[in-house]
């Protein structure tokens, strides 16, 4: 919602470019929902888009580095796309490298990107610019729109409220939107608390869903199917334990309320981030009809 402004000198015109800024943003957003797109990645950044799509001299490498077998192959042919971080590793392999060396040498020694990262990123490139999923950069801008938009100017508190409002929605969609584990961005508490325990709810339910299809697929669909979301559901557990981690607590600020997640296959309770084990002599294991802070 708008105020009236007299000109681009008038105090509310920097707020009215939050609101513009905001609304571009989240129409791409839900655009490349829509299309089914992954549509923030919040840790990639150009630098990540740049290693994944600008090709380097052919002599700015030695050939025995990883970085030129990432760009070209034996020949010394331009590969169409450089190598992943896993096709990185699989070539290691098949030269007699160990599995975990192999691993750690395309992960620290090579600007090699995890595939579904690079995948994502070249996807993008090529997305039409209304349906374009956000990188870091863009997320960031959002995210300090959504706080501008919340801090209305006072002079119109009806207009004012509703502006929170809506920036409270919206953080709490954000959490919705993002499969993986995101630390809150927000420095505003009521925004932080919105996104958080919505983005944690939603790694819950991640986790539920997960479930459900892997009890299915083991009757229906064979042991790949079976052994395919029981991966997915090992995934979203691990999200939600980098969610519930110490290091994350500080900022998804919990407020001391009790919170059931799914670990290892079993309910357990959380409070202030750490399982009530930690806090008493046993750890709360509970049923989803039951789930309570005890």
């Amino acid at each position: 919602m708008y105020f009236p402004v007299v000109d681009e000198h008038d105090g509310r015109a920097s707020y009215h470019r939050h609101l513009v800024t905001a609304e571009v943003l989240l129409d791409r957003v839900l655009a490349a929902r829509a299309a089914g797109l992954r549509a923030m990645a919040p840790a990639l950044d150009y630098a990540a888009e740049a290693r994944a799509m600008v090709q380097p001299p052919r002599d700015l490498f030695h050939p025995a580095t990883l970085e030129y077998r990432r760009w070209y192959d034996d020949d010394g042919n331009v590969r169409p796309q450089p190598l992943t971080q896993e096709a990185l590793t699989a070539q290691m392999v098949d030269a007699g490298l160990p599995v975990e060396q192999a691993r750690d040498r395309a992960v620290h020694r090579s600007h090699a990107l995890p595939a579904v990262d690079q995948l994502w990123l070249i996807d993008r490139r090529n997305t039409p610019l209304d349906q374009r999923p956000l990188n870091q950069a863009e997320f960031r801008a959002l995210i300090e729109a959504i706080e501008g938009a919340y801090q209305a100017p006072a002079s119109a508190p009806h207009l004012s409220n509703a502006n929170r409002q809506i920036a409270l929605r919206v953080a709490a969609m954000l959490g919705v939107l993002l499969d993986e584990y995101v630390a809150s961005p927000f420095s505003i508490a009521a925004l932080n608390e919105a996104f958080s325990e919505n983005h944690l709810e939603h790694l819950r339910q991640t986790i539920e869903t997960s479930r459900q299809a892997e009890s299915a697929s083991g009757v229906l669909a064979g042991p790949q199917a079976w052994f395919a979301a029981k991966a997915a559901r090992m995934r979203a557990e691990h999200q939600v334990g980098l969610a519930m981690s110490p290091s994350a607590f500080q900022a998804m600020r919990l407020s001391g309320r009790p919170v059931v997640i799914v670990v290892g296959g079993k309910l357990r309770t959380f409070m202030d981030g750490w399982s009530r084990g930690r806090i008493s002599s046993s750890v709360a294991y509970v049923t989803p009809k039951t789930a309570s802070a005890g």
